[in-house]
Formats: structure tokens, C-alpha cells, sequence
């Protein structure tokens, strides 16, 4: 019995030495990088990002490009290495010039972000056009995007579209997302609502915020789906929930409009508050308005002062900013010099996130 418990232990030592044998024969990579990502990624050794980075520096100085790449990102971000930013992007640069497609989409990033190297759009498009060339989906999905605004290239709808449907063969919810917008204005294919709701669908399903906002749009609208107004409530709380700042403020109308909605003003404010606190300057608006006239709130005419103020600070359409700015110098005019002082001491205080969030109080009392 112990023969042949020794025989198996054996026969699967060897089975396993000869599989790994394959692996790497099979493997693009040389076996220095092998090591390395053993190393940096905790498989079958110690995670040691220290050790990988002796091995990645090995490879990368005979030429290995992915060897470059790993290295770049370690001694850029000091990931087991002490932070070497200037390096890593010597690195990392090198790795792209050799035509790593990882490595051209985070020149891409890094080109567009600004940092070590300065921020330009044409130059990232162009590390984007080259790693998308290579089937790069990141890459594929951001140059979509840059032709279908025009950052860095010329906009251009049916490039838009090729490079949008070369990521969204892939799975990318946001490359799904911009697929789906694209169908809806008919922006380089024939529009098409019904099939853009399913990409919107599909984007939904693999989690991306916008495309629940999207679906909240079309479903309140009944374009390319039948319209359920409950159904949309449910989209845009999703995106809300995910800190998108429209669906916010469309909640906040909804629910205080008395339209498709029946009027709810604790949870309208509350939703306005969250779009205000990211500055959406008609949520401010909005939320000043029911301060106002004591919808949802207690009434109170200085705080209603101290958020228009805040609100007319920022770019808005003339036909909201001119009769508001109107009505804010008709209202202060009635008011003390003690009360303008303290709509000062309100406007500095509601100039800041944490500031305008102090205003949930308010809120929370009237619910």
C-alpha cells in the first residue's frame, strides 16, 4: 500500500513537472517575467513585489517590453520599491515605443491626465489609436469616446462607432453605453431605439451608472421601450445611488414637479441636496426655491439667499441666471444689514461640499 501511494505521489509530481514544462514552452512570456509575476502576484511563491521588481529589472534591461511595463508601473507607484516616478515612466515610455499595448494605454491615460508628462489630447488619441489597433479594449472603448467628442482627433461619428463596437464585442459596459447612445441620436448608424435599449440593457447588467441613467431617460420617455414611470424611478435612483449628479437632479424634479410623479418634497430635497453638494447650480436653485417658499422645509427666506448666491457664482443659461439674479436683489433689498451679513456668512459656508451638506439637518428634520 505504501508502494503504491508512493507510485501516485510519483506519477502526479511528474504530471504537474511536465505540465509546468509546457506552460512555459507555451508561454510568450520569457521565463525571468514568469518568476517576476510568481513574485508580484502571490502564485505558488511568497507575494515579494521587491523580488519582482529584480526580476522585471533583469528582463526589462535585455529589451522584454512587458518586463518594461511591470517595472514602470511598480517603481511609478512604489509598489515593494521606494517611489521612482521619473523611472518608472522612463520605463514605461519604453515599453510603448516597443509596441506593448498596456503600455501605450496608460501613455494614453497618463497623456490626457497630465503629471510627469504634460496633458495632450492628440498625443494621448494617438497611443490610444495604437494600442486599440492592437485589440486593446481599454483603448478601443477611450478612442471612441475621443472621436465622438472630438478630443485629440476630429469628431467623427462612424469612427465613433467602429471603435464603440470593437469594445462592446469585448463586454465593456462603457464602451456598451456610448454603443447605445450612439443608436439613439442615429450618430454614425441609422438610428435604432429598440436596439440601443438593449445595449443600455447590457451595459446596466455589467454595472455602469450611466447607462442606468440612460435607461431612466428612455423608459420615462417611452423611446425604443414602453414608457413605466416606475420602472424609470427605479433606473434613476440606481444612478443616483452611483453619484450621478443629473440623475440626482432629475429625481429632485420628479418628485417635487407634481407631473407622471406624485409630489414627494423631503425625498425631492433630498435628492436636490445630493446634486447640490456636487454643484449642479439648477439643484441649488431648486433647493433655494423650496427654502423659499417652505416646500419639504422649514421656510426660510437667508438660507434660500445664501444658496442662490452660490448657484449664480457658476455658468448657467441666461433665461434661469437673469430672473434669479432679479429676484435675489429684489428679495435682499427688503432685508436688514444683519440678515444680509448673515446671508454672507451662508453664501462662504454653502461654497464648499461639506459646507452645502450641513443642510441635510434641515432636511432630515422635515421627513
Amino acid at each position: 500500500m505504501r508502494k503504491f501511494s508512493i507510485a501516485l505521489c510519483l506519477s502526479l509530481l511528474a504530471f504537474f513537472l511536465v505540465t509546468f514544462v509546457i506552460a512555459l514552452w507555451r508561454s510568450p512570456y520569457g521565463l525571468p517575467v514568469l518568476i517576476a509575476s510568481a513574485y508580484e502576484e502571490g502564485l505558488i511563491v511568497s507575494c515579494n513585489p521587491g523580488k519582482a521588481a529584480d526580476w522585471y529589472l533583469s528582463a526589462a534591461e535585455k529589451g522584454d517590453p512587458v518586463a518594461q511595463y511591470k517595472l514602470g508601473i511598480i517603481q511609478y507607484y512604489g509598489r515593494g520599491v521606494e517611489v521612482d516616478r521619473p523611472k518608472g515612466m522612463q520605463w514605461i515610455t519604453e515599453s510603448a515605443n516597443q509596441g506593448n499595448a498596456d503600455a501605450q494605454y496608460y501613455m494614453g491615460v497618463a497623456s490626457i491626465a497630465g503629471g510627469e508628462v504634460a496633458s495632450d489630447f492628440v498625443q494621448g488619441a494617438q497611443w490610444f489609436s495604437k494600442a486599440a489597433e492592437q485589440g486593446h479594449t481599454k483603448a478601443q472603448r477611450q478612442l471612441a469616446i475621443f472621436y465622438d467628442k472630438g478630443y485629440g482627433v476630429e469628431a467623427n461619428d462612424q469612427q465613433a462607432f467602429k471603435w464603440a463596437s470593437k469594445a462592446a464585442d469585448h463586454g465593456d459596459a462603457e464602451a456598451l453605453t456610448l454603443l447605445g447612445t450612439l443608436y439613439l441620436s442615429g450618430k454614425g448608424i441609422p438610428a435604432d431605439p429598440q436596439h440601443a435599449v438593449k445595449l443600455l440593457t447590457q451595459a446596466a447588467n455589467a454595472g455602469d451608472s450611466f447607462a442606468f441613467e440612460l435607461l431612466g431617460a428612455v423608459t420615462l420617455q417611452g423611446t425604443g421601450t414602453p414608457k413605466d414611470v416606475p420602472a424609470a424611478l427605479r433606473w434613476y435612483t440606481r444612478a443616483a445611488d452611483q453619484g450621478r449628479v443629473n440623475a440626482q437632479y432629475v429625481l429632485g424634479y420628479l418628485y417635487s414637479s407634481g407631473g407622471d410623479v406624485p409630489v414627494n418634497y423631503p425625498l425631492a430635497n433630498h435628492w436636490l441636496l445630493q446634486a447640490a453638494v456636487q454643484g449642479h447650480a439648477v439643484a441649488q436653485i431648486t433647493l433655494a426655491v423650496h427654502f423659499d417658499n417652505g416646500q419639504g422645509v422649514s421656510r426660510n427666506k437667508l438660507k434660500a439667499c445664501g444658496l442662490l448666491r452660490v448657484a449664480l457664482k457658476q455658468t448657467l443659461p441666461s433665461d434661469i441666471a437673469g430672473p434669479m439674479r432679479e429676484q435675489l436683489e429684489k428679495e435682499e433689498k427688503t432685508l436688514s444689514p444683519q440678515q444680509l451679513a448673515e446671508i454672507s456668512a451662508l453664501e462662504n459656508l454653502y461654497s464648499s461640499p461639506a459646507g452645502l451638506g450641513a443642510l441635510q439637518g434641515d432636511l432630515i428634520r422635515e421627513q
